[in-house]
């Protein structure tokens, strides 16, 4: 019996000692796991700032081009191949000059069959109408002719009844007068009425071809006045920029090869970045500063389409303008996106991009913690700070790109 009791206790004993073990290495694994990861960093490969409070300026800094205040484009009517260049970039011209002449030989034969056809048909039309001319003038002789017999039928008529009354004429030929009469007065009546109804069609007729030709003259017009548009030519009186094609360069109809700058005002385009696409409206005013001489911009028009993460903005001067000012000229202009307020800020820096603003190392000690922030409004130099940290607090602003994953940085000097 006292051996089993003892072989029962010891067995008894190493289940517990299993479960203490076991109940030790949860709670150590549990320890592990509630660390947080843990990064070593060497001061030198960080960057650190300040926490400060004071005025934060809500600006933009963009550079602006120089351009003409208004322009015309020159654009390719009639596409084809650079035959002759008359003109060069930068040259003042004249509206209606030549710039340059274009050659398509399968345009300009389609021109010609048109051409071709255009005046066959008028050809056709003309001689129609000709013929319908002859038909009225056969038609007035015959007529004519008619009221001429049924005259002479009338006078004869008068002639046989007095002699036939005076009982010296016979009576056979006063009887054959009236019946040619009555002969030449219904024949007479007949072609009348004929004309009348041909007379009316006829005129329809003519109306309707006449009508034909001067639509068709129209056309050949038009078609003629076409063929000048082989010859690009200046759509107003300024001087010709962006201008650059070569001789046998292949030109498609509707393409701009240039635009005319018409020398009536000057304006500024800056790209901006499509963050600030919500934040720009017109009106909103900048400051351009040339030759340490400051002068006022509003913008005056947002062109929204972003091309390459850009979108464009047109201003114009508020007041005076720079005496030098010549096109294509660029200058840095500070816009106002709205009123200077007193905010707690951080210096702008590298780590944004990998924590678009949501968190950041906060330096205690030795030690960076990382820490959930709020981010407003950003101007070229500083981010204000919303919420999550306090004045006088030391960040890192540098790249963040190897510490993401880690919430804790221990710094060495």
């Amino acid at each position: 019996m006292d051996t089993k009791i003892v072989k029962k206790k010891s067995k008894l004993k190493f289940v517990l000692g299993g479960l203490v073990i076991l109940v030790m290495v949860l709670l150590s694994g549990l320890y592990f796991i509630q660390q947080k990861k843990t990064y070593n960093v060497s001061a030198e490969d960080i960057q650190t700032e300040h926490v400060t409070r004071g005025k934060f300026e809500d600006m933009l800094m963009v550079t602006a081009q120089a351009q003409s205040l208004n322009s015309s484009l020159v654009n390719v009517l009639e596409g084809g191949v650079v035959k002759e260049i008359f003109m060069e970039d930068g040259q003042m011209l004249t509206r209606g000059q030549p710039i340059a002449r274009v050659y398509n030989p399968n345009t300009e034969f389609s021109y010609m069959n048109q051409e071709t056809g255009i005046m066959q048909q008028i050809s056709q039309m003309r001689s129609t109408l000709l013929e319908l001319k002859n038909q009225e003038l056969v038609q007035d002789k015959e007529l004519l002719q008619a009221q001429n017999d049924y005259n002479t039928s009338l006078q004869n008529f008068n002639l046989q009844k007095r002699l036939y009354d005076a009982e010296i004429g016979k009576k056979t030929d006063y009887d054959i007068s009236i019946q040619n009469l009555a002969y030449q007065k219904q024949r007479k009546s007949i072609i009348e009425k004929g004309f009348s109804t041909e007379k009316s069609s006829r005129s329809a007729q003519m109306s309707a071809i006449n009508t034909s030709i001067g639509q068709m003259d129209k056309s050949l017009s038009i078609l003629r006045s076409n063929k000048n548009n082989f010859l690009i030519m200046a759509p107003a009186s300024g001087r010709l920029s962006s201008f650059a094609i070569s001789l046998g360069e292949n030109l498609t109809s509707g393409r701009s090869i240039g635009k005319i700058d018409l020398m009536d005002g000057y304006k500024l385009v800056a790209k901006v970045d499509e963050y600030y696409i919500n934040k720009l409206q017109n009106g909103i005013k900048g400051i351009l500063d040339n030759n340490d001489q400051p002068y006022e911009v509003a913008i005056t028009k947002i062109l929204p389409e972003v091309k390459d993460g850009q979108f464009l903005v047109e201003l114009n001067f508020t007041d005076k303008k720079p005496e030098n000012l010549k096109i294509g000229m660029t200058f840095g202009l500070k816009l106002k996106l709205s009123a200077d307020t007193q905010s707690t800020m951080i210096p702008k820096g590298t780590f944004f991009k990998d924590t678009n603003g949501k968190w950041i190392f906060v330096i205690k000690g030795n030690k960076a913690e990382k820490r959930t922030i709020s981010l407003g409004r950003e101007n070229p130099l500083y981010y204000e700070v919303v919420s999550g940290l306090k004045v006088g607090e030391i960040v890192i602003t540098s790249d963040y790109s190897d510490l993401k994953k880690y919430e804790i940085l221990d710094i060495k000097k």
